[in-house]
């Protein structure tokens, strides 16, 4: 199915679109990409130049062009370069179909990321040797590479590499027809980039697109409706996403055993430029003509994937083109060939189980480490909500105890208000009983004895100093229990 090449392409892309730089293989930018003073956005653009350097350059030219990036590494200041230098190693050796001596280069490369404890560096080799591994057919290292690449992004706390580093593995697992897995690790992807708002725009469409394709192999016709429509309704205008519909559309026409009508759009397809045709559509057409009974078509094409090298290490597709093969033979009568067809789909389903033991057993290892992952994640959300419940607990603390403060103090501000009026009270009525009194008592007793004389105007003539004097002390008396009172109410 040429799953690895495939997902070559799209990581390629995801990165490309997730670290915005200048042209890819110019000068210029490499320049510009080795002047940046943040670390992590430097190591992640470098890792792009490099995919975007060797991904362009002819296979005639290849030699050259390696010799000339590890001039420029050994040139460069950069720190890690020599597992900068490596990477690139292993993909001018990948280029060059030298399996062993990429992956050689690439675990030189993941021992110094380790020992540097860089993480970012670590994810990016992890993953790569993991296509790799997938290509070649090694699919029990694949999963141990990218079960070591996701606790490199966990570490990283980066949500859309976890959500990456997910949909990668769900691919080994429907390789191996394990779907329930493989839409296990696709839901978390999901989960992630929304919970995270992962402004990734391939990303969705890759997840909605690879859960179509499990559904598919389960022939599950009404989820794949679910999942053809949000393709068709993604805002997400990204890379393939035609490519995505057109290909689950003719899906639902094989659910639907509309043969005829799935063989003339994948025709179509093969001549449209805006469509990515692969070895998997061939594939889709060889079992589209089988169930048309259009025999001889079907036989042509698989015979015609088989030869392809892609296919060498892969025994889960092979067993099941031998088996087609061997029913082809049946239907026409040719049970000499149908034997062997079928003896060769046995062979393969042989690999291919051995595989599948190893597979499982790592499954559950790398369950393991989901359950370890949330087991973690549910502690650390312990420990914050944990701090905060001490922080709410003690803030409450405070303000009771600044409450009750706050309440004392009003409580003993009115018994000694109670107390300052009491003692104001007493010395306004000593005011009022001894000075205000005794003033008006004067004041009256002046006023009867001018009123009982017979001469008024000699009388109040003697007695009138004695009435100023005491009306002043009169008036003193009212303005002191005026002020007195004032002073009472502030």
């Amino acid at each position: 199915m040429l799953k690895r090449i495939v997902l070559l392409l799209l990581f390629s892309w995801y990165t490309l679109l997730a670290v915005a730089m200048p042209p890819a293989g110019s000068a210029d930018s490499l320049k510009y990409t080795l002047r940046l003073n943040d670390q992590y956005l430097k190591e992640k653009k470098l890792i792009t130049y490099i995919k975007t350097y060797y991904s362009y350059i002819p296979i005639d030219s290849i030699k050259s062009a390696n010799a000339r990036m590890h001039e420029i590494f050994l040139k460069s200041n950069l720190e890690d370069s020599r597992a900068f230098e490596l990477f690139s190693e292993s993909i001018y050796q990948d280029r060059l179909s030298h399996t062993n001596e990429a992956k050689n280069a690439l675990f030189a490369a993941v021992e110094l990321a380790a020992k540097n404890n860089d993480h970012y560096l670590l994810y990016e080799f992890l993953t790569h040797l993991a296509f790799i591994q997938t290509y070649e057919g090694n699919a029990i290292g694949a999963i141990s590479s990218f079960r070591m690449a996701k606790r490199e992004t966990i570490i990283l706390n980066d949500a859309y590499l976890q959500a990456a580093v997910n949909v990668n593995i769900s691919d080994i697992y429907y390789r191996y027809n394990f779907y329930n897995q493989s839409l296990y690790y696709l839901s978390q992807a999901l989960t992630i980039s929304i919970k995270y708002k992962v402004r990734e725009p391939r990303l969705k469409n890759v997840i909605y697109y690879n859960i179509s394709e499990n559904y598919f192999r389960m022939e599950q016709l009404d989820s794949l409706k679910v999942y053809n429509k949000k393709l068709k309704d993604s805002k997400e205008k990204s890379y393939k996403l035609y490519t995505y519909i057109k290909r689950t559309d003719y899906y639902l026409d094989l659910l639907k055993h509309n043969y005829k009508s799935a063989i003339d759009n994948i025709l179509m397809l093969q001549k449209d430029k805006a469509y990515k045709f692969e070895s998997l559509d061939w594939q889709n057409l060889a079992i589209a003509y089988y169930n048309d009974n259009m025999l001889d078509s079907a036989k042509k094409i698989i015979e015609k994937v088989l030869v392809d090298k892609a296919q060498n290490n892969h025994p889960e597709i092979k067993y099941n083109l031998y088996e087609l093969l061997g029913e082809i033979a049946i239907k026409q009568d040719d049970q000499k060939q149908a034997a062997m067809n079928f003896n060769m789909a046995l062979q393969q389903s042989k690999d291919n189980t051995n595989r599948l033991i190893q597979v499982g057993d790592v499954a559950l290892r790398m369950k393991l480490d989901d359950v370890e992952n949330t087991y973690n994640q549910h502690v650390e959300v312990y420990k914050s909500e944990r701090l905060w419940l001490i922080m709410i607990v003690i803030v409450a603390l405070l303000t009771i105890a600044f409450i009750a403060l706050f309440y004392r103090n009003i409580k003993q501000k009115r018994h000694y208000e109670k107390l300052l009026f009491a003692a104001q009270k007493e010395e306004i009525s000593f005011i009022n009983s001894h000075n205000i009194r005794k003033h008006l008592s004067n004041i009256l007793g002046i006023i009867d004895v001018i009123n009982h004389s017979e001469d008024k105007g000699r009388e109040y003539l003697e007695a009138e100093n004695y009435l100023n004097y005491s009306a002043k002390k009169l008036d003193e008396a009212i303005k002191n229990i005026s002020e007195k009172l004032e002073d009472g109410d502030q």
